[in-house]
């Protein structure tokens, strides 16, 4: 997968730019603050319709405008797509796909992409939220039946809680069984995604951090007393656990019980990472754990993803860079920011760019 180009309109802070790519490695450099990041934010939004830093469309929007546009040109499975996204205030975000509107949620399933960056940190010391988006956003690039059924749960839950605040005290839930439906298969392919992703996560993790050990568990709110994991068996604990939990639920006219509330823990050396990791021990992990997302979904998709990178190897010493560098793999497309040099490994048969007062200059 590969995008060719992109062209920007009062996007960030940028008026306006171009840029072609190679179809390796991208560097792009310039001081802090230059509009780095926000490139390869635009890319990331060309490709999946989604801001790598949660921002709403309004937030996109170059201060004093009042609309954005990315356009640009993606290659995948041998097509070539003319894609464009934009968005003005107050209206609504509208997406095409070689001239036709397309829903934002298809680009999910034909275009894939993984980017890491500074931010990433808030996957370990941030709300359960951010990690249950973090999940949502990948699975959904590896499994359609996942990201389906995750619209149709969320509908389930704005519903049920619509439902709970009209006080229907003596009428039973409506909603429940499809909550219970839509949050196993939910909860069975959390996972098996994080079953999977582990090994290579800690794999990365232990190379670039002298053998220093990473796990990773999944918490569900629903608790499955065995292994012996089935959709079945997860409907059915879930609705044991509603009916328990009805009263409390009117009672606070809030649907508590489902994966709306999960969690995932992340330790380092045994101990929560959230409370006790470094700024670089949670900078490496995050990367490792970025990168083993990319191999898994290179795996899944049979296409390679567009890789993002944002800052790597800020707030790592020479040695996790180094250790870093010798277990980096091998990626197809590549987007790199950096505020200084970048080892030549990277670099090699690629293009580097200067971004500078909202512009992208090639070098």
């Amino acid at each position: 997968m590969i995008v060719k180009s992109i062209k920007l309109t009062s996007f960030r802070n940028f008026e306006s730019g171009t840029a072609v790519f190679e179809p390796s490695a991208n560097i792009f450099q310039g001081k802090n603050g230059a509009g780095k990041s926000n490139l390869l934010e635009a890319i990331f939004m060309l490709l999946l319709g989604k801001s790598t830093r949660g921002a709403k469309d309004g937030m996109l929007v170059k201060e004093g405008g009042d609309f954005y546009r990315i356009e640009g040109e993606v290659e995948a499975e041998n097509d070539s797509n003319q894609v464009s996204i934009a968005y003005q205030i107050p209206g609504k975000r509208k997406v095409l796909v070689n001239k036709r509107l397309t829903k934002t949620s298809e680009l999910f399933g034909k275009f894939c992409a993984v980017s890491a960056g500074p931010s990433d940190i808030e996957i370990f010391a941030g709300s359960p939220s951010i990690r249950r988006n973090f999940l949502n956003l990948h699975l959904s690039q590896m499994s359609p039946r996942y990201f389906n059924v995750l619209g149709d749960y969320h509908k389930a839950v704005e519903q049920k809680n619509a439902w709970l605040k009209q006080s229907r005290m003596k009428q039973s839930n409506p909603y429940n069984e499809l909550i219970a439906k839509y949050g196993a298969i939910i909860m069975m392919e959390r996972k098996k995604f994080l079953n999977l992703i582990w090994p290579g996560a800690e794999n990365l993790y232990r190379k670039v951090s002298s053998g220093q050990s990473f796990m990773i568990s999944y918490s569900p709110s629903v608790v499955i007393e065995d292994d012996s994991w089935t959709e079945e068996k997860i409907r059915t604990v879930i609705l044991e656990k509603l009916r328990l939990n009805e009263n409390r639920e009117r009672l606070l006219q809030m649907a508590m019980i489902g994966p709306h509330r999960d969690e995932i823990e992340f330790t380092i050396e045994g101990y929560p990472a959230r409370s006790h990791g470094s700024q670089g021990e949670m900078r490496t992990a995050a990367i490792s754990l970025k990168l083993a997302i990319f191999e898994h979904l290179k795996n899944v998709r049979k296409e390679v993803p567009v890789l993002l990178m944002d800052e790597i190897f800020a707030e790592l010493d020479e040695t996790r860079r180094e250790r870093l560098m010798e277990a980096f793999g091998q990626f197809g497309q590549l987007f790199l920011t950096t505020a200084t040099e970048i080892p030549g490994l990277l670099t090699q048969g690629g293009k580097r760019f200067r971004i500078e007062d909202g512009s992208i200059r090639p070098q």
